[in-house]
């Protein structure tokens, strides 16, 4: 499997653990990087001796989370939500860094007819022929909603759209669907249901595309600031962005 053998190559240089002081770290993240970061955890525990812990939540959310007082060790989060916290304190200044970009795709059912989105006039037309166009709360759902409107169609779809709660959730309707659906999340979150009944059609057209780009940092509350740099670093090399290139995300 490609990501193992990634993962496998990957060179720790900084994470090197002090005997007998393994710490437990704790971290906030979007679910848009489920798929690289746990293979990522998985090297980082194994060539450190720490344990990291993940509670996982779509962007808004955890921007309303960290700005309520919630903390962690380490927060994984869309740039705007880490820059945020930032000014009000809550992550540590100079600690964040960008573990990479992804874009928005569209997803429909494995033995889904697939049609043509690859221009603006063609997923226009995909979106009005659809039995059901499913979306989630999260950061992609946020941009989805906007877009429709300035596309001048949300209300012509209005009674055939779905929005749930997150993007997993988007890929279950998706991937049980028998139906002409359409799923929008992050790339990332379709490519983990590539053989689960979903797959991905592609990205939004060019033109209507949005990146987005997403940053790991210390959080202020942090007791164990060495350990969770250590992991902000592994999560972040050169090699650990061709874990994340593997799963969804931008070169």
């Amino acid at each position: 499997m490609r990501i193992r053998a990634i993962v496998a190559g990957i060179l720790v240089t900084s994470c090197l653990v002090v005997a007998g002081r393994a710490a437990t770290l704790s971290s906030m993240a979007t679910l848009a990087v489920q798929g690289a970061i746990l293979p990522l955890v998985a090297s980082f525990e194994r060539d450190t001796g720490h344990t990291v812990t993940i509670q996982f939540d779509t962007g808004p959310n955890l921007g309303r989370r960290v700005a309520a007082g919630e903390t962690a060790d380490v927060l994984i989060a869309p740039a705007a939500v880490v820059e945020r916290a930032v000014a009000d304190g809550r992550v540590v200044a100079g600690t964040t860094t960008s573990v990479g970009e992804v874009a928005v795709g569209v997803a429909v059912p494995s033995d889904a007819r697939r049609p043509d989105i690859t221009s603006l006039a063609a997923f226009r037309a995909a979106l009005l022929a659809a039995d059901a166009v499913v979306y989630s709360q999260g950061t992609s759902g946020v941009y989805i909603e906007g877009l429709f409107e300035r596309l001048g169609i949300a209300g012509t779809i209005r009674a055939k759209t779905v929005r749930l709660a997150n993007g997993g959730a988007v890929m279950e309707r998706i991937a049980a669907s028998r139906r002409n659906e359409l799923g929008f999340t992050m790339t990332s979150e379709i490519r983990l249901f590539e053989e689960r009944g979903a797959r991905l059609l592609g990205p939004l057209p060019a033109e209507i595309q949005r990146l987005t780009t997403y940053v790991a940092g210390v959080m202020t509350a942090s007791s164990q600031r060495e350990a969770a740099a250590a992991f902000v670093n592994h999560i972040t090399t050169p090699e650990a962005r061709q874990v994340f290139v593997a799963t969804g995300w931008e070169p």
